[in-house]
């Protein structure tokens, strides 16, 4: 799609731009009664479980957080249960191939973006923290998209209020950060770079018609209205929340065109990830592979904005690998070569998550069995980590 004016459809920067000064009021009034309060080690108790996320509501919570959370749970009433069910059903089905998406086009984009890739790499320790995030979206995805997982008490519904706590305590550090350059680069956390990182997720069923997956409109709809529902659970403002599909890809065109810059952030960040990856993904194939995957999914801006590496042998790739996707053209399931490659890279990169290492501690990755069963996970990948 062009970023030309009338792809953007009513999505201006008049309407666009005051959103990269807001935070999100709920979430914001909790983790600052908390810091008041001097309750921190219990934040910092709730969001430490985003990993393991055993206990539904963790004990002993401060009371302020205990409201948050009571408040924010319900579905909004536009909701359709069966079209979110709908949605789900397509990630049960395709979920490997959306999972390898979302770590080689939907991270990719998000640190395209030179303002919102600042907040990533404010903290230093880039390999410790992205590796962190990688396993924590992994894990968000996984929740929200297994059966009941949006259900009332769901994990899905509760890992989107841990985030939108973890971004509330991010705008109040960095917000108050005398070097963050809140007019230049807008609050950290902000609602514009909020919807960005929802739209990276719920546009993944068109950006996989790449790999040769083919998905029927109602079904690209239904994922887009989960994600829709998904995107109300984190706090995103209504006005921001795309009406329909197309809406959607009319508010990506305008945020791209906004937000994509080349910048040593997103460089970084990018490097740290496809480090990672060929790290989960044994073989050196491999290594070449990831990369040539993000450069055929990414746009040529977020390829160069990131410095994805075009090496010599790579590009050879393209071809072969473009007449593979396309053997899958007319497979809407997972018969497809294509889709078994891309199922097969995803299982391997799942595995090596479920068992994760970072910063010196195990992080406890846990794969719904609602999905395990889909997936036909071998016991063994899935196991939990000792």
């Amino acid at each position: 799609m062009s970023m030309n004016e009338s792809s953007r459809g009513r999505w201006s920067d008049e309407l666009l731009e005051p959103f990269r000064s807001m935070g999100e009021p709920l979430a914001d009034a909790a983790i600052q009664s908390v810091f008041a309060s001097n309750e921190v080690e219990a934040v910092n108790r709730i969001l430490q479980s985003l990993q393991s996320n055993v206990q539904v509501v963790p004990a002993e919570m401060p009371d302020a957080v205990e409201t948050f959370l009571n408040q924010t749970d319900d579905w909004p009433e536009w909701a359709d249960p069966e079209k979110v069910r709908l949605g789900q059903r397509l990630f049960a089905r395709y979920g490997m191939q959306m999972t390898l998406a979302y770590f080689t086009w939907s991270l990719p984009c998000c640190y395209s973006w030179e303002k919102a890739a600042k907040v990533l790499t404010w903290t230093g320790g880039i390999d410790k923290h992205v590796h962190r995030r990688i396993i924590e979206t992994a894990q968000f995805v996984l929740d929200v998209m297994a059966e009941g997982g949006l259900e009332p008490k769901g994990f899905g519904v509760r890992t989107a209020q841990k985030i939108r706590l973890l971004h509330g305590t991010i705008r109040y550090h960095v917000g108050r950060d005398p070097k963050w350059r809140a007019s230049e680069w807008g609050t950290p956390a902000n609602q514009e770079d909020h919807v960005a990182t929802l739209l990276t997720l719920a546009l993944v069923p068109s950006v996989l018609t790449r790999l040769g997956l083919d998905f029927t409109r109602d079904e690209e709809e239904a994922y887009f209205h989960c994600w829709r529902v998904v995107g109300h659970f984190l706090g995103i403002h209504p006005t921001l929340l795309p009406r329909d599909l197309d809406d959607a890809h009319q508010l990506w065109a305008a945020i791209q065109a906004r937000q994509v810059r080349p910048s040593q952030d997103g460089v970084v960040l990018t490097r740290a990830l496809v480090d990672y990856l060929k790290m989960r993904m044994p073989g050196e194939l491999m290594d070449g592979v990831t990369v040539t995957v993000m450069r055929e999914l990414c746009s040529e801006a977020v390829s160069d904005a990131v410095g994805l590496e075009k090496t010599d042998w790579t590009r050879f790739l393209v071809g072969p690998m473009r007449w593979m996707f396309s053997l899958a053209d007319e497979a809407q399931d997972q018969s497809g070569f294509a889709a078994k490659v891309s199922a097969s890279l995803s299982r391997k990169l799942l595995e090596g998550l479920h068992s994760s290492e970072t910063g010196g501690g195990r992080v406890t990755f846990r794969i719904p069995q609602s999905l395990q069963e889909s997936w036909k996970l071998e016991p063994a990948a899935v196991a939990e980590a000792k």
